[in-house]
């Protein structure tokens, strides 16, 4: 493995006891980052905080507002300024439109939506005081166009990449600087229910959280793979509804 360096000294990473997370968090502590994992209390999260001593677990639950404050404020009082927070938080429900998952849509909508915007909130406070940080967010490339069977995930992405791009015109000049991470399909438990054949250029998170680290320390706007899908989809996307939907059904049913 090629050793590398990061400009962060202190990373904070929500959903760190998720596949695509918890192996960002394993390679930054890897390379000397310090990581204050954030997840709900469970087994894996214990697992990733004992698997390097720079890893240390802060349990809560990215839906309770003042509990990550409170978390924000106890990482900072004992391990310094948070200089990266990858806020990755999140979860896929089937969508089947003959029987809507509605306590899953809901769930989903929440865990991926307001679990961001409840750790923004958190994070930002400190790092505008500081006129200094780094936020990545955790979108999708399926937040960009509607495809069949994601309604509830595609749903939750779209809003992410509306609020990211709000964020970053806000924080231009703060000194405190904006990445949203928008990855294909990526092989994990999360979406282990999606039909196999419709996985577009499907990865391992090996692959995915390297190919964030490898771009993230320059501090883009965005960071999306793999290319083909990213172009297939912003370019349907841009297209008119008359051509981009037959568009997608006809690609969609190829794959079956």
């Amino acid at each position: 493995m090629v050793e590398r360096t990061y400009p962060w000294k202190l990373a904070w990473i929500t959903g760190a006891s998720g596949a695509i997370c918890g192996e960002v968090a394993r390679r930054l502590a890897d390379a000397g980052v310090s990581v204050a994992a954030t997840a709900r209390l469970s087994e894996k999260l214990d697992q990733l905080a004992a698997s390097n001593e720079r890893i240390t677990a802060y349990p809560a639950d990215v839906l309770k507002s003042d509990e990550l404050k409170a978390t924000v404020a106890k990482i900072e009082a004992t391990l310094g300024p948070i200089d990266l927070a990858l806020l990755g938080a999140g979860m896929y429900v089937p969508f089947d439109i003959r029987n809507i998952d509605l306590d899953g849509f809901h769930r989903t909508m929440a865990l991926n939506v307001d679990g961001v915007i409840n750790a923004a909130a958190a994070v930002l406070p400190p790092m505008l005081a500081r006129n200094s940080g780094h936020i990545a967010i955790m979108g999708s490339l399926f937040g960009y166009s509607g495809w069949p069977e994601t309604g509830s995930y595609g749903a939750s992405k779209a809003a992410v990449i509306n609020l990211a791009e709000s964020l970053e015109l806000e924080l231009h000049g703060t000194g405190v600087d904006l990445t949203l991470i928008n990855p294909g399909f990526v092989d994990t438990p999360l979406n282990a229910a999606y039909d196999p054949k419709k996985k577009l250029f499907v990865m391992s998170p090996a692959v995915c959280a390297g190919r964030i680290l490898k771009k993230l320390p320059r501090k883009p706007y965005e960071i999306a793979f793999p290319t083909k899908v990213e172009l297939f989809l912003k370019t349907v996307r841009s297209m008119p509804r008359a051509i981009s939907f037959p568009l997608i059904r006809w690609f969609t049913k190829t794959l079956q």
